[in-house]
């Protein structure tokens, strides 16, 4: 058990929050229970997992998408009724929406990369003047389609998929990875000679001239590609501090 200000305070502390802009507003979003024994873990945070939070007794939901991005929201119809659900069951809600993305050893992108193979890791992705991709290499160069099949199998147990776009090399093997919502981002990617990049999101306009900039984008879903994040960061507080964590798998299909 561990109390809800010393957890608070080493998860800003580890996630580097202050580092960075975000439209999230990141950390202790709704108050709970002083003392925690149990967190639920999720990617969003939204009625169905805060039903399932209360009903596994966790005294906290940790989520990647929390419930306030920058304005002022009103206590009114279904935003009421989600808050009402925390309040009623004690339970403190908690988010780390572009920090855990981009941290080095539980984020959504470097804990994907892994997954996928990828070796000789290094920070990459602009946004706002803030790194929070990744880049990668193969061992050795693969068959872009054969890539996309382990792509999808990793994703498989979270109801992802593998969509693919762009005309490029028959093999790659230098690939980028930025999950949710990055598609516009393949500008970038083709402009630095990466053969790949990873996202969850497909683009209309990205997936127009895709063809025309010799590279590859492949989307798996923003939910598949950020379940990652959030199920490390449990297994790093289990670990640390012996709490109980539970993720609560609630797709989007996205």
């Amino acid at each position: 058990m561990i109390s809800l200000s010393e957890l608070c305070e080493y998860l800003d502390r580890y996630l580097n929050l202050k580092m960075f802009r975000d439209m999230s507003q990141n950390g202790l979003q709704v108050e709970g229970a002083q003392q925690i024994e149990h967190i639920a873990l999720a990617v969003d945070a939204r009625q169905q997992t805060f039903e399932q939070a209360a009903a596994c007794g966790a005294q906290m939901l940790l989520c990647h998408h929390g419930l306030f991005w920058g304005r002022s929201e009103l206590l009114r119809g279904h935003h009421y009724k989600r808050i009402k659900m925390l309040l009623q069951h004690d339970i403190a809600l908690y988010a780390a929406h572009l920090p855990l993305d981009a941290h080095p050893e539980v984020g959504n992108n470097v804990v994907l990369a892994h997954e996928l193979q990828l070796q000789d890791l290094q920070p990459w992705g602009d946004y706002k003047g803030q790194t929070i991709g990744i880049r990668g290499r193969l061992a050795r160069a693969m068959k872009v389609e054969r890539f996309a099949e382990r792509f999808e199998k990793v994703l498989a147990p979270y109801d992802g998929f593998s969509k693919l776009f762009g005309q490029g090399k028959s093999s790659i093997r230098d690939i980028a990875i930025i999950t949710g919502d990055a598609a516009m981002d393949f500008f970038q990617a083709a402009n630095d000679g990466l053969d790949l990049l990873i996202t969850g999101e497909t683009n209309h306009i990205v997936a127009m001239v895709a063809d025309e900039l010799g590279a590859y984008l492949l989307c798996g879903g923003h939910y598949a590609t950020e379940v990652w994040g959030v199920r490390a960061l449990g297994k790093h507080l289990e670990e640390k501090f012996g709490i109980q964590t539970t993720f609560l798998h609630v797709p989007t299909y996205v």
